[in-house]
């Protein structure tokens, strides 16, 4: 039995889960024209927005038998086998199957704690380029993973097909990119299936097994993150270490646990224990995805699979942490994922406050699989008990809304995304998270964008105009999740692309920009604004809530203020009764003192309300005030 573990990496949209489906149909996992496309995206959003959101683990397989007619009909030679001996091809066509355990991968920048996970349980993968479209941002940000995890790479140009695909120019940005050989670029179309065989071909070829000792000449080993990494021998045997890469929890059988096995094995009825957390269970479970869960009698070393846990408790288990005998005392934690930060923080409110628990429940339940969803409870005076969520950007945010309301019957308040800003022990400085942004565009919209950056605080690194134009700055995260995405898209009409990472932390003056309503602060619609754009957030904030609140029997005034100074100011109007009619009657011309007492005693009495009552905010202010930013 051999094994290969690769995984497909690309940019959004440049049809990674298309080809996909065509290694499932080749394998005879699915037959062709009798399934959904897309198969591995599971998920409604993920089909309906044509975007991969979530990583999708599948077990293919290539028969003994069916070897040689396999690599015939793809007009192909007997495949080589790099750090293998000769008696292993010759036992590869007489009396060995092929196991392909393919893992597909997001795209979005949002999603790229996804890859992490997924690079750290494969040998190798596939890079696939658009060639519509060619190297995008994250077509490099995803390479680089695979680089530093010392991983194979396999360079594939996509939709070659399409009228308006420009191959060569494509293949000579891998090339000088990846600095490989033309010959060494596969050219493919996921979608009618041209020059597929050959790429899976390549990945049998190029891509170790995961059990086969690296040749000593060849920098490469196995790494996770790239740590260099060897089973740790016990005695005759070898120590049972599984790396979780995934997880989520299904209500009858508790916690279901995605593993690599790095060595020895898993099978039913075996007690184990998780190396960090230190929780013990019995496997209730193990199997394969086909790509549906499919038991087995075990999973051994270099293979990837489940592990049904029977855990009810879904903080038992964490992402990263590694499964060990339970008589181990040792630790014997693999080098496993960093801890994923969250960027940006938003407040999450059920509109019916009765559904408090059930928001809860659902939030423990996606954070099972997401380990970057971190939340905490919060209250306020206006939107009632819900929760402060962190997120890594505003898609994820969006899918995370989305998910809640569409897999648990939630209607929710979403608070706009904000960066979390640090104290520093000087008044009116904090610090503010700065990111590292790249950015790919045609030439042609080269002016534009550098115009636009400086709008955003940003500052000017690099730019590279080798085939195309890389730019690369620095900028505040709290102006790149504004309406920035938005903007970039729309001075390039489409074209640029852009990827990001954290940097660190500096020294900006900024203070708390309070919205008062009658004088009165409200919490939810105050922020942390940098001084220079405080005038502009307080008037824009100010002018919408005027049209969002409505008229009250008495004034209503609306303030910005910043650093105790009111920056931005306005007022709804009360409505006005017509003391002077009476009985649907004008009260005669004369008697101009009575009109005046009249008036006088209006006057009076909607200044007593104003200074006892208390402004309606109507949640559907806060809903569309929210959507609009």
């Amino acid at each position: 039995m051999f094994i290969r573990n690769f995984a497909i990496i690309a940019h959004v949209d440049h049809g990674k889960s298309t080809l996909a489906d065509r290694f499932l149909e080749l394998t005879g996992i699915v037959a062709a024209g009798k399934h959904e496309e897309q198969l591995l995206d599971r998920n409604p959003i993920s089909r309906e927005r044509g975007i991969t959101i979530k990583l999708a683990p599948v077990r293919m397989f290539l028969r003994s038998e069916s070897m040689s007619n396999f690599f015939i009909s793809s007009g192909s030679p007997s495949p080589t086998f790099v750090g293998q001996t000769s008696q292993v091809e010759k036992n590869l066509t007489s009396s060995s199957d092929y196991i392909l355990n393919l893992i597909d991968t997001p795209g979005h920048v949002d999603f790229s704690y996804e890859v992490d996970r997924t690079l750290a349980c494969v040998e190798g993968v596939i890079l696939l380029v658009d060639a519509t479209q060619g190297i995008q941002a994250q077509t490099i940000a995803n390479a680089y993973k695979a680089i530093e995890k010392n991983l194979v790479i396999i360079p594939a140009i996509n939709k070659i097909d399409l009228p308006n695909a420009e191959v060569e120019k494509t293949k000579k940005q891998l090339v000088d990119f990846l600095g490989v050989k033309d010959e060494e670029v596969f050219l493919v179309s996921a979608k009618t299936g041209q020059g597929v065989k050959e790429l899976l071909e390549a990945v049998i070829k190029k891509i170790p097994d995961p059990n086969t000792p690296p040749n000593p000449l060849s920098k490469r080993g196995v790494s996770i993150n790239n740590t260099s990494y060897s089973p740790l021998e016990r005695g005759n045997g070898v120590c049972s270490q599984s790396l979780i890469f995934d997880s989520y929890y299904d209500s009858h059988r508790g916690v279901i646990i995605f593993v690599r096995v790095f060595s020895g094995e898993l099978k039913k009825g075996l007690k184990v224990k998780l190396a960090n957390l230190k929780t013990n269970f019995e496997i209730n479970e193990v199997g394969y995805f086909l790509p549906d869960l499919t038991p087995s009698e075990k999973l051994v070393s270099g293979e990837i699979g489940y592990v049904v846990t029977n855990l009810k408790d879904i903080h038992q288990v964490a992402v990263g942490d590694t499964v060990v005998d339970f008589k181990e005392q040792d630790d014997l934690s693999l080098p496993g994922y960093k801890k994923i930060k969250s960027m940006v923080f938003a407040s999450i409110f059920p509109t019916d406050t009765a559904d408090y628990l059930n928001l809860k429940k659902a939030l423990e339940k996606l954070s099972l699989n997401d380990s970057s969803l971190q939340f905490q409870g919060v209250y306020s005076q206006a939107l009632g008990t819900g929760f402060r969520v962190g997120f890594l950007g505003l898609l994820h945010a969006d899918v995370i809304r989305e998910r809640l309301e569409r897999e648990f019957g939630l209607s929710l308040v979403l608070t706009p995304p904000k960066v979390e800003y640090q104290d520093t022990n000087i008044r009116g400085v904090k610090k503010e998270p700065w990111v590292k942004v790249i950015i790919l565009t045609p030439e042609k919209y080269l002016g534009d964008i550098m115009q636009l950056m400086q709008r955003y605080r940003s500052q000017f690194l690099t730019m590279d105009n080798k085939n195309q134009i890389i730019l690369e700055y620095e900028m505040p995260m709290a102006e790149m999740i504004t309406d920035f995405f938005d903007a970039l898209k729309s001075v390039s009409s489409g074209f640029a692309s852009l990827d990001w990472q954290f940097l660190d932390y500096r020294d900006v003056k900024a203070d708390e920009l309070k919205i008062l309503i009658n004088n009165q602060p409200v919490e939810e619609f105050s922020e942390i604004v940098v001084e220079e754009k405080a005038y502009e957030r307080a008037s824009y904030l100010t002018s919408k809530l005027k049209d969002l609140i409505p008229r009250q029997q008495y004034e209503v005034k609306i303030q910005g203020q910043y650093k105790g100074r009111i920056i931005a100011s306005t007022r709804i109007a009360p409505f006005r009764k017509d003391v002077l009619m009476k009985s649907g009657k004008v009260l005669g011309t004369g008697d101009v003192g009575r009109k005046k007492k009249l008036l006088e005693k209006q006057k009076e009495g909607k200044k007593r309300m104003k200074m006892v009552g208390k402004v309606e905010v109507p949640k559907e202010a806060f809903m569309k005030l929210f959507k609009k930013n």
